[in-house]
């Protein structure tokens, strides 16, 4: 095979080969436990998806057929002395070397093993059942004592996934598989499900055996008079079909699929396929109304747990609560990229203008926040506060105070709102303190325990159990898109090429994006439309509000990340607007905030060199200030319209990565008092998400 094969063109195609099917058949009861229990009732649950039905997750598949996958190279490679096919299992399984070739999906319910179609009020009831064990004393034989053991169990049923050949690599070079390469991954994966005997805990004592089958099944889940007839014609046909190919196969394993090197600058001449930035004056990306500017949306919605990098914290791994902008530029330049290379119209000069879209300011993609109710969640501005205890009047409504206008309260403690999101809805022209104006809330992570297995025994690692916390599947979020007017006249024929003709497409997101169980999402771009930058004026005193959207990296003079007040000033002289903070007359009110200021640190993750990146002090997402413009030789009004094309694209540094993204005088801040309704975790994950009303209706 790899002789007939070598020849042909490692060509990628448009779209990502079909994933195969998985199906697991379990003969007996089953459990893929979580590691945790409940107080006060089962000492060991298993893993449920969010229908609250048992599930495989793709790491354990993982697992499980990787160990078997290099039993099966062993044999093809024989004693010939070449480790050819081990060397290509390696590579698909990945190493400390090189990231995974291959993933496998979480395997969800279908149907029971024998046919039975309980109703489906009952269906939750009947998958999962409960069970007692007693630990056995070795040297009486005796239970011992306060040892009684209740456990969750599922019944024998059949479940479905996939696994895809990867088309490309964690950092975005694609992946060329030719048709040898393909038989052979999957020829390879097929013998090595078929060996695997039982998944899950307590399989010594007979539980979790099963029977794993790639490929097509024949309608293996369907309903039948005698299921058991047509499991066992299923798993025949795959045997055969095993056989068959393996009759067809080689000695030598094919060439393990490659991706290209990343570029190199040529000092010869010649065009070079790294980005160049070039020479553009500050005002290049924007006219002064802000019509240069073409935005649309990015809806995310996300069908698995994904992981968004944050500073890991002893063994636990947590996620942040939105998707950083970071993560999603490389998707939408790699793809614009893609469809450029493939168009055989596209110049040279258009190809340029793509590729150094991002260095020169031509492509930005803000952070990804959650959507609640089709409103897209605005971080809690630091300024707020809340009644550490509502009185017996307050209903789900909270009464919330804007320090900005509103003195300190007298007779009652209040506590700072620092974390969360607000969704505002409009703010009417005669709104008062019992208006709710309205919702806030945080999405509730996703924990799963986990520990890292020893490749060589099988067992788990010592001292490497784990927590990881996740944003949680069937979660919606939605990022900016902005683009220059240049770059959309490049690439506005070729959107449909790149994001598919509906502009809806599968993407993996986050940490661990590779295992099956974190980072699937399905994402939609919209059309893009000009950028309306609204009129703007600085109120009676000459004053605004600045509120940050997302966090801001400002240059410190030692031209690293700065972080102070100072700083931030600087980044918005460079960019053309001189702003200061506002003069305190003699006879103000000491106790009305200014300002409401935070710092956090910010670390990423490099996907290319597959290290942590250097650490970021930032002012944080929530910020504000109340500012005026300094006497720079411009005029006030000249002020205003430079800082409002400013909040198009942000301030400081790393905007095209969604830093230094600002709102200028939000309709919410002028309020002094009004109420925000307390969301719940179903707010964030339901597909009807709860709306956010107004007391009374």
């Amino acid at each position: 095979m790899s002789t007939d094969t070598a020849a042909e063109p490692e060509t990628g195609s448009p779209e990502s080969p079909a994933p195969l099917d998985v199906t697991i058949v379990f003969r007996s009861d089953w459990g893929v436990s979580t590691g945790t229990g409940v107080a006060g009732g089962v000492d060991a649950v298993v893993e449920k998806d969010e229908r609250n039905l048992p599930v495989v997750r793709g790491t354990v598949l993982t697992g499980a057929i990787r160990e078997q996958a290099f039993v099966v190279a062993e044999a093809l490679d024989g004693d010939s002395g070449d480790k050819s096919w081990r060397r290509f299992v390696g590579a698909l399984f990945g190493s400390v070397r090189g990231a995974r070739l291959v993933s496998f999906s979480d395997a969800s319910f279908v149907s029971f093993s024998d046919g039975a179609a309980p109703a489906d009020n009952k269906l939750k009831r009947e998958a999962v059942h409960e069970v007692v064990s007693l630990s056995i004393d070795e040297e009486t034989g005796t239970a011992k004592k306060d040892h009684l053991r209740l456990f969750e169990r599922a019944r024998a049923c059949i479940l479905h996934g996939t696994v895809e050949l990867l088309d490309k690599t964690l950092d975005g070079r694609p992946l060329h598989w030719c048709a040898g390469q393909r038989k052979a991954a999957e020829l390879v994966l097929s013998i090595s499900a078929l060996l695997v005997r039982a998944l899950g805990s307590n399989r010594s004592d007979g539980d979790g055996l099963c029977s794993i089958l790639i490929g097509e099944t024949g309608g293996i889940d369907k309903k039948d008079t005698d299921p058991k007839k047509v499991i066992e014609k299923a798993i025949r046909e795959v045997r055969e079909r095993c056989r068959g190919q393996l009759k067809q196969l080689s000695e030598m394993a094919p060439d393990i699929p490659s991706a290209p090197d990343a570029p190199i600058y040529s000092k010869a001449g010649g065009r070079s396929d790294i980005p160049v930035i070039g020479k553009k004056d500050i005002d290049h990306r924007g006219g002064s109304d802000g019509s240069a500017f073409y935005e649309t949306y990015l809806d995310i919605r996300l069908t698995s747990p994904v992981i968004s990098y944050d500073v890991p914290f002893s063994n636990e791994l947590r996620s942040l609560d939105f998707l950083r902008g970071t993560a999603l530029l490389p998707i939408i330049h790699h793809r614009l990229q893609a469809a450029a290379k493939k168009d055989s119209d596209v110049g040279a000069t258009a190809r340029e203008i793509i590729r150094d879209a991002v260095v020169n300011g031509d492509l930005l993609v803000s952070d990804a926040t959650a959507v609640v109710n089709g409103v897209r969640g605005m971080p809690m501005p630091l300024v707020l506060s809340r009644p550490k205890v509502e009185g017996s009047d307050e209903t789900e409504s909270g009464r919330v105070l804007n320090r900005l206008l509103a003195e300190e309260p007298e007779n009652e403690i209040h506590k700072p709102l620092r974390a969360g999101y607000v969704f505002p809805l409009p703010v009417p022209k005669s709104a008062d303190s019992s208006e709710v104006l309205g919702g806030m809330g945080v999405p509730a992570l996703q924990g799963r325990q986990s520990t890292a297995h020893n490749p060589v025994t099988g067992a788990a690692g010592t001292g490497q159990l784990f927590l990881a916390r996740a944003l949680p599947a069937g979660m919606r979020l939605r990022a900016t898109v902005t683009m220059s007017e240049e770059l959309y006249e490049c690439v506005k024929g070729r959107l449909d090429g790149a994001f598919r003709p509906q502009r809806t497409f599968p993407e993996r997101l986050g940490l661990w994006r590779l295992s099956g169980t974190y980072g699937r999402a399905e994402c939609r771009l919209g059309e893009f439309r000009p950028v309306e930058v609204p009129g703007l004026a600085w109120d009676e005193n000459g004053t605004t509000t600045l509120w940050f959207t997302s966090d801001v990296v400002a240059r410190s003079p030692r031209l690293g990340p700065g972080g102070s007040l100072k700083d931030l000033y600087k980044a918005f002289e460079r960019a053309g607007v001189p702003l200061e903070p506002i003069k305190a007359e003699d006879d103000s009110d000491e106790t009305c905030f200014s300002a409401g200021i935070r710092h956090r640190r910010v670390d990423s993750w490099g996907a290319a060199d597959r290290r942590p990146r250097a650490t970021r002090t930032v002012i944080q997402a929530g910020s504000v200030l109340r500012v005026q413009p300094a006497d720079a030789g411009s005029s006030p009004e000249e002020t205003m319209r430079r800082l409002a094309r400013l909040s198009v694209t942000g301030v400081g540094e790393l905007t095209a990565q969604g830093f230094g993204r600002f709102v200028i005088d939000h309709p919410l801040l002028r309020e002094k008092e009004f109420r925000l309704t307390s969301l719940k975790h179903e707010d964030f994950i339901a597909d009807g998400c709860a709306a956010v009303k107004p007391e009374g209706e």
